[in-house]
């Protein structure tokens, strides 16, 4: 095993040790014909997505765009979003816990692509590890050639 796939599997065991529940997103590797799927063993949490697109992509904060009225504020803001956003659209769909963003077999690759991508472009190390559990996730759907399914968790495990 190499130094970056120890590496790998030292995150996704330190992942796993994680609390689980309400709030977060549950990565499962899904076949797309059956109901047959996997969880990968962790959560994505809310603070994960958080730091994935503000530290890693450099989506604005809300605070951050200055205007005479709240419309203008919105529409600066949503200018903003999707011009960055329009740049990883496959990430743009994990935007909310509280959502399901489901990925194709043939998308997976491609979101392990854009998760790469703002790995290289980020040393903030919460959103290095956000994107670690992504990568992680799309890699492990990718090598079984299925897609992959961020289900928003109901209830709380420990």
């Amino acid at each position: 095993m190499s130094d970056g796939q120890s590496e790998i599997s030292k995150l996704e065991e330190e992942f796993k040790q994680e609390l689980k529940g309400n709030g977060s997103l549950s990565p499962h590797i899904t076949d797309g014909v059956s109901k047959g799927e996997s969880y990968v063993g962790f959560d994505i949490h809310p603070e994960d997505v958080e730091a994935l697109f503000f530290e890693g992509i450099g989506v604005p904060r809300w605070e951050s765009i200055k205007a005479e009225s709240v419309e203008e504020q919105e529409k600066l803001y949503m200018q903003e979003y999707e011009g960055l956003m329009s740049k990883y659209p496959l990430i743009g769909r994990a935007n909310d816990t509280e959502q399901q963003a489901v990925y194709k077999s043939d998308e997976v690759p491609a979101l392990v692509q854009e998760c790469e991508k703002v790995l290289a472009a980020t040393a903030n190390p919460k959103a290095v590890r956000a994107l670690h559990k992504f990568i992680i996730s799309g890699t492990k759907a990718a090598e079984k050639k299925s897609g992959l399914e961020f289900n928003p968790r109901l209830d709380s495990q420990f």
